[in-house]
């Protein structure tokens, strides 16, 4: 298969239900054949998940109507956090989560170079969160928008009622961000994940109360 290049922006899951997993990118999906022996062809299925690279994307059902959805930042340098709700087509539709300057989003929150992300139940309900927020200087002080601003750590909460989706934030630090990756863990065996993340501002642990 032909892959468009990106810089940032890949993820795996079973986008179409058939118990195969599929390869995600910015510009789509690629659905695993039905037989991997040979030279099989994967079959691409155009979407915009992500404008210039996002982060790690995941396959998720965020509304429960048994569809898998995709959760992907739109530009790992740039703005926007969204959630891509799977039509009875297989079409897709986007749900802004954290905004940009052109549109705001259903948090009303916007911070740029939304770098690593990672999807986790972090309050024991069952059903997984968002965690991420905005890398530092990732191309220095002035290589990026708002390369200065706050290096907040975010957590979006996720809550079904009925169809209706809704996240709501929880602010966890303003001086730390994410780096390219970070890992959220149980790291002093409370039962409860833990936020750890390491970028140039330096090595954090961020232990849920």
């Amino acid at each position: 298969m032909a892959w468009q290049k990106y810089t940032h922006g890949i993820g795996y899951g079973d986008v179409n239900g058939d118990g195969k997993v599929d390869l995600l990118e910015g510009s789509g999906w690629w659905e695993q054949p039905a037989s991997l022996e040979g030279k099989p062809a994967w079959k691409k299925h155009d979407a915009t998940f992500a404008t210039k690279g996002g982060a790690q994307m995941y396959v998720y059902d965020v509304n429960g109507d048994g569809r898998n959805d995709v959760i992907s930042s739109l530009a790992a340098h740039e703005y926007g956090l969204a959630w891509f709700e799977q039509n009875a087509d297989g079409t897709f539709k986007q749900h802004l989560i954290v905004g940009t300057p052109a549109e705001a989003g259903t948090t009303g929150l916007i911070f740029s170079q939304l770098h690593a992300i990672e999807l986790v139940d972090m309050n024991g309900d069952g059903v997984k969160d968002i965690v991420t927020g905005k890398r530092f200087w990732a191309h220095g002080a002035k290589g990026d928008p708002e390369p200065n601003a706050p290096a907040v750590l975010w957590w979006f909460e996720l809550k079904r009622d009925g169809g209706k989706v809704t996240w709501e934030p929880h602010f966890i630090d303003g001086d730390s961000g994410v780096g390219t990756q970070f890992v959220v863990a149980d790291v002093n065996g409370d039962g409860k994940p833990d936020v750890v993340v390491g970028n140039k501002k330096g090595a954090y642990v961020h232990t849920q109360k």
